[in-house]
């Protein structure tokens, strides 16, 4: 099977505007894959590359470097079909919700986009994440796990080979955490790939197969839940692990 995301030597620079302002370098070549079957966590303090790295791999900010494959294509010449193939789920998830349309409307503009005709898949969606009683809401009106339930549906609608999703439980409660995350992986299987963003280690350590730890825009760090004890050398893992409370010298 064909690799869903490969990234090499992955460099991404901003350029501030305004007299005297240096670049500031987000990106440092870095290298990062997901195999079909994988769920991969990226993990790290904020303001680490992690968000920008997933904008970049999936062509919505423009590289400076190095070289990226979305399942076999490359985002910044592949257009449309890509986003048939890879879709990535927002930090915000109002971002990705349109704001005059209720969510049927914007559940049946994703089956217009990546399921003509099958407007059947509305329903089934709406009752797959229990939302069949919010239908006529607006989002204005939605709590933000709800607003996450929409993504989630449309995600379902569209059913990519590769999920990035950027902080997918951010500000929930943990009940509500693992409940999200178990909707966002229940259709993983040996064709399908995630990519998990997250500063939360015990929901990465839950969910994944396979961790990478970045800082200051490289990644430092890489274990498996398993190896955790031998694989978790560098100081912002360390560093991540104490603030989650866990203690490796038990």
């Amino acid at each position: 099977m064909i690799t869903l995301l490969d990234v090499r030597g992955l460099r991404k620079v901003f350029r501030p505007a305004g007299w005297g302002r240096p670049p500031v370098t987000a990106l440092h070549g870095v290298d990062l894959s997901v195999e079909p079957g994988e769920v991969v966590g990226l993990i790290g303090e904020s303001g680490c590359g992690k968000t920008t790295l997933a904008r970049v791999a999936l062509g919505l900010l423009p590289r400076d470097g190095g070289s990226v494959r979305v399942c076999g294509l490359d985002p910044a010449t592949a257009g449309p079909d890509l986003r048939r193939r890879a879709q990535l789920l927002f930090q915000d998830p109002g971002s990705a919700l349109n704001p005059g349309l209720c969510v049927r409307a914007i559940l049946d503009e994703s089956v217009r986009v990546h399921r003509p005709g099958q407007t059947v898949l509305v329903d089934q969606a709406l009752a797959r994440v229990d939302l069949a009683h919010r239908a006529d809401a607006w989002p204005h009106e939605l709590s933000g796990g709800e607003k996450r339930r929409v993504t989630l549906a449309q995600l379902w609608i569209a059913g990519p080979a590769l999920t990035v999703a950027d902080e997918p439980t951010a500000g929930l409660d943990a009940a509500r955490k693992s409940e999200l995350l178990d909707l966002l992986l229940a259709d993983r299987g040996p064709e399908r790939g995630f990519l998990l963003i997250s500063h939360d280690l015990p929901l990465v350590l839950y969910a994944c197969t396979r961790i990478l730890v970045m800082a200051q825009g490289r990644l430092v760090d890489a274990f498996t839940p398993q190896g955790l004890r031998a694989g978790a050398r560098h100081p912002v893992t360390r560093s991540l692990l104490h603030a989650s409370g866990m203690d490796l010298t038990s």
